[in-house]
C-alpha cells in the first residue's frame, strides 16, 4: 500500500489509502483491536479526549443494535477530495442547451393529446348529470383550470422537476408522504388506460365493420398491444404526438364547422326540444353533479408537470396556456353543439359512449363519423401510451428514492426496458377494466375520483410550498387566493362525484390500498428484517418451520445480509457552513425517511480559510449523538455546481437522488433543475452565532493525493476538545503520532476496515 508522508505547520501527518483488506493475518486481530481503541481516546498530538467524547464514543461503541458486523466500523470519519478537475472545481464548464429538450409545439402536443382526448368520452357523461346545462358547467370547469393553470405554474417552475405532485411532496415534506401521494398519480394513470382503452373499443363498435365487437375482451387488447410495444422499448415521440395533435384539431374544427352549417339548415328546434326534455335535471342539481363530469373533461392537464425537466426553458408555462385555451374552446363548443343537435334521449341512451360519432354522423354522413372514430381511436390509444410511460418513468423514480421494491427499476438484457412494472401495470388495468365489466360511467368515476384528488393535493401543497419553503426561487408567484379558489372548486367536484357514485369508493379502496401496501411494505423492510431474525431467535414454531424449506443458518445470515445492504446504502448531506442545529435537522430527517445508515456530510470550498471552524467538530459530536448512523465529514475543494453534483456522486457512488441540500434562496445561481435531482429537505440555515462573525478559520492541514483505490483521502481526526470548555475547538495540536512506524509496516492495512468505502 501507498503511504506518503507529509507536513503541515508544526504536525507531521501521515495519510494513507483506503484498501479492502483481504487476507487478513488471525494474529494480527488482537493487535488491530487495540489500535482502533486507541483511535478513538486519543488525537494525533497524543493528547487524551475529553471525557465527555470518551464517554459518548464509548457508548456509541456499546451500542448493541446498530446492525454493524463490526461495531469498529460504524464510527464516522474525516475524508478530503483535493483531485477535482479545474473545470468542474472552478465551475467553469458551461452547459450547453440540449438540442433535444422540446419546443412549445411538441410539448403541447403531448399534454394536449391526452387532455383533449377527455372530450370523447365526456360529452356523453355530461350530458346525462346537466342536460342542456351542460355548457354552462364546462364554463366552470374552465374557471377552475384557469386558476390551476396559475397554481401549477408557480409549483412547477419552483420545483422543475419531473414527478408532479410525488416531486412537489418530496422536496416539501416527508418521503412516507410523498410516497402515499404518488399512489393517487398511479391509480390516476391507471384509470387513464382503462378508459382511454375502453373509449376506444367504444368508438371503435361505432362503425359498421366492428359493430359485434365486444368492449372489454377489445380493450384488453389495446392494453395489451402497448404493452408489448413498451416491452419492445417504445416510447413516445414528439413528431408522431405533433402531427397526431394537428390532425386531432383538424378533425374537431371540420365536426365543429359542420355542425354549425347543420344548425343554419335545420334550425334550433331539438335545442327547444331539448329543454322540455323529461329526464332534466333541477337546475341547481345539473349545475353540481355535471361540474364533477365537466372537470373530467380537463383530466390531462397534469401531465405537462411530468416531463417539465424534457422541455426547453420557459416552455412549460406556455404548455399551461396552451392546453387552458384549446380545452376550454373545445369543452365548451361541442357539448353546446351535442346538444343543438342531438335528442338529449339518444345522447344519454346507448350512444353516450360514442357521443361525438353521433354528431358526425347526424350532422355530415357516414364519412365524418368514421374519420372521428379513427381519431378517437389514435388519440386515446396515444393516451394509453401516455399512461404506460407516465407509469414506468414513476415507478423508476420512486425505486431509486427507495420508495418501492428494486425490481421495479430492474431492466431486461433484451431491450433494457423495465419489463416488471410494464407487466403489473398491464395486469392491474386489466383487472380494473374486468371488474367494472367495461361501464365508462364507473371507471370515469374513479377515474374522476382519483384526478381530483391529485389536483387537490397540488393546490393544498402550493400553499404548504409557499409557508414550508418560503425562500424558494419562484418564476411565478401567484396570489394565494388562486390557490384557495381551485382548491374549493375541486372539493366541490369531488362531492359530487361522492355523491353520484358511492358504490366506487369500495373498488377506490381497493386498488389504492394495494399501491399504499406495497409502498410502505418498501419502507417497512429493516423493521421486517427484524423482526425475523427476533422470531428465529427466540421462537421454536418459527424455526421449526424455517428448517423444512432452509437451513436456519443460511436464514439467520441471509437476513443478516439484506439489512447490512439496506443500512449500508449511503445519503450526502451538503453542508454550507458549521450549523450544528441545520445538520442535527437533517440527520433526523434521514433516520425518519431513509433506510440508509451512512450519511456523509459534504462541504464544497474554493480556499482553505473558508472551511467552517467546527464543521468536523460537530460531525464527530453527531456522530455519537446518533449511534444508529454514521457520519463522515467529507471536505471537496471545489465550487458547488451542477457539475460538482454529478462528479461527486460518480466520486464516491452515491445517486444523486440520494443527496440532500437546504431550501435554495434567491440569489442561487443554479436552478434546481439542472442540479440533477438532489433533493430539498429543509429550509435554508442560518449562521452559527458560535462562528466569530462568520469567519472562516484557517486550515492548518491539507489533504493528501488520492490513490487509485480510495474514493477520497482520509484527513485525521480532530483534536478533542478539552473538558472544561469543549465549544472553543482547539486549532492546532502539538507534534506526535498516533501509530508507531513499525506497527505501520507490518500492517499497513489494519486500519482499512475502518473507513472502506463499498464500491457497491
Amino acid at each position: 500500500m501507498d503511504m506518503s508522508p507529509t507536513a503541515s505547520g508544526k504536525r507531521r501527518q501521515t495519510f494513507f489509502s483506503l484498501e479492502e483488506t483481504t487476507n487478513q493475518d488471525a494474529a494480527l486481530e488482537k493487535k488491530k483491536a487495540s489500535v482502533m481503541t486507541s483511535l478513538h481516546e486519543r488525537c494525533l498530538g497524543g493528547r487524551p479526549a475529553s471525557k465527555f467524547l470518551q464517554e459518548c464514543r464509548k457508548q456509541t461503541m456499546d451500542d448493541a443494535l446498530l446492525g454493524f458486523e463490526n461495531p469498529s466500523e460504524r464510527m464516522g470519519g474525516t475524508f478530503g477530495i483535493t483531485d477535482v478537475p479545474k473545470q468542474i472545481a472552478q465551475a467553469t464548464e458551461h452547459e450547453e442547451e440540449d438540442p433535444h429538450k422540446l419546443g412549445e409545439l411538441p410539448s403541447t402536443a403531448i399534454c394536449g393529446n391526452d387532455i383533449t382526448a377527455s372530450c370523447f368520452y365526456v360529452v356523453g357523461e355530461l350530458s346525462k348529470n346537466a342536460g342542456v346545462y351542460s355548457p354552462i358547467c364546462t364554463l366552470l370547469s374552465s374557471l377552475t383550470l384557469y386558476c390551476f393553470r396559475s397554481v401549477y405554474g408557480e409549483v412547477v417552475t419552483a420545483l422543475p422537476l419531473n414527478g408532479g405532485i410525488y416531486n412537489l411532496l418530496l422536496n416539501s415534506s416527508t418521503k412516507q408522504t410523498a410516497s402515499v401521494a404518488a399512489c393517487l398519480t398511479i391509480l390516476s394513470y391507471t384509470a387513464t388506460g382503462v378508459v382511454s382503452s375502453v373509449s376506444a373499443a367504444d368508438y371503435l363498435k361505432c362503425s359498421p365493420m366492428f359493430a359485434g365487437i365486444e368492449s372489454v375482451p377489445t380493450a384488453i387488447c389495446i392494453l395489451g398491444f402497448f404493452a408489448a410495444c413498451m416491452l419492445m422499448g417504445m416510447q413516445e415521440s414528439s413528431a408522431v404526438a405533433s402531427a397526431l395533435f394537428v390532425f386531432h384539431l383538424s378533425v374537431f374544427f371540420v365536426l365543429g364547422t359542420f355542425s354549425v352549417i347543420f344548425l343554419q339548415d335545420a334550425g334550433l328546434g331539438q335545442l327547444y326540444d331539448n329543454f322540455s326534455w323529461e329526464g332534466q335535471p333541477p337546475f341547481w342539481n345539473s349545475i353540481f353533479f355535471g361540474f364533477s363530469s365537466a372537470m373530467l373533461g380537463v383530466s390531462g392537464f397534469e401531465t405537462s408537470a411530468n416531463f417539465v425537466e424534457e422541455q426547453k426553458p420557459g416552455v412549460f408555462p406556455k404548455t399551461l396556456r396552451n392546453m387552458w385555451v384549446s380545452v376550454s374552446i373545445i369543452n365548451v363548443v361541442l357539448p353546446s353543439l351535442a346538444v343543438a343537435v342531438l335528442p338529449l334521449g339518444d345522447l344519454t341512451g346507448e350512444k353516450s359512449a360514442f357521443a361525438l360519432a353521433y354528431l358526425a354522423e347526424r350532422v355530415a354522413g357516414p364519412l365524418l363519423r368514421d374519420v372521428v372514430a379513427i381519431d378517437a381511436l389514435l388519440v386515446l390509444a396515444g393516451s394509453v401510451l401516455t399512461s404506460y410511460v407516465g407509469v414506468v418513468g414513476l415507478f423508476q423514480r420512486m425505486a431509486g428514492d427507495r420508495c418501492l421494491p428494486e425490481f421495479f427499476s430492474e431492466t431486461n438484457s433484451w431491450r433494457n426496458t423495465p419489463h416488471y412494472t410494464i407487466l403489473v401495470f398491464f395486469a392491474v388495468c386489466s383487472s380494473m377494466c374486468i371488474m367494472l365489466d367495461g361501464d365508462i360511467t364507473l371507471l370515469a368515476a374513479i377515474y374522476s375520483i382519483s384526478f381530483l384528488l391529485v389536483m387537490g393535493l397540488f393546490a393544498f401543497c402550493g400553499l404548504w410550498l409557499k409557508i414550508n419553503r418560503p425562500t424558494l426561487p419562484r418564476e411565478i408567484n401567484t396570489h394565494p387566493a388562486f390557490f384557495v379558489c381551485g382548491l374549493l372548486l375541486v372539493g366541490c367536484a369531488f362531492t359530487a362525484v361522492l355523491l353520484l357514485h358511492p358504490e366506487m369508493l369500495t373498488y377506490f379502496y381497493i386498488y389504492y390500498g394495494i399501491t399504499t401496501t406495497m409502498v410502505m411494505l418498501t419502507f417497512a423492510r429493516v423493521s421486517i428484517f427484524t423482526a425475523f431474525l427476533r422470531l428465529l431467535s427466540h421462537s421454536k414454531v418459527v424455526r421449526f418451520v424455517i428448517q423444512w424449506f432452509v437451513d436456519k443458518t443460511e436464514a439467520k445470515r441471509w437476513a443478516h445480509q439484506k439489512l447490512k445492504n439496506l443500512q449500508d446504502q449511503g445519503v450526502v448531506y451538503f453542508s454550507k457552513r458549521a450549523s450544528m442545529n441545520q445538520i442535527n435537522r437533517a440527520l433526523q430527517y434521514i433516520e425518519q425517511n431513509e433506510e440508509a445508515r451512512w450519511v456523509k456530510v459534504i462541504h464544497c470550498y474554493t480556499d482553505e480559510d473558508q472551511i467552517p471552524e467546527r464543521l468536523e467538530e460537530y460531525c464527530q459530536i453527531l456522530d455519537c449523538v446518533y449511534p444508529r448512523l454514521k457520519v463522515d465529514c467529507i471536505l471537496v475543494h471545489g465550487e458547488f455546481s451542477p457539475a460538482m453534483v454529478q462528479y461527486i456522486s460518480k466520486r464516491i457512488l452515491v445517486k444523486v437522488n440520494c443527496m440532500f441540500i437546504n431550501c435554495p434562496k434567491i440569489d442561487f445561481k443554479h436552478p434546481l433543475d439542472r442540479m440533477g435531482g438532489v433533493r430539498v429537505i429543509l429550509n435554508s440555515d442560518k449562521p452559527d452565532p458560535f462562528e466569530r462573525g462568520g469567519a472562516a478559520a484557517p486550515f492548518p492541514f491539507a489533504p493528501a493525493p488520492l490513490s487509485p483505490m480510495s474514493p477520497y483521502s482520509q484527513l485525521p481526526p480532530l483534536s478533542p476538545t478539552s473538558e472544561g470548555g469543549y465549544a472553543q475547538m482547539t486549532t492546532e495540536c502539538e507534534e506526535g503520532k498516533l501509530f508507531e512506524e513499525e506497527d505501520l509496516q507490518s500492517n499497513p492495512t489494519s486500519l482499512a476496515n475502518r473507513h472502506h468505502f463499498s464500491q457497491n
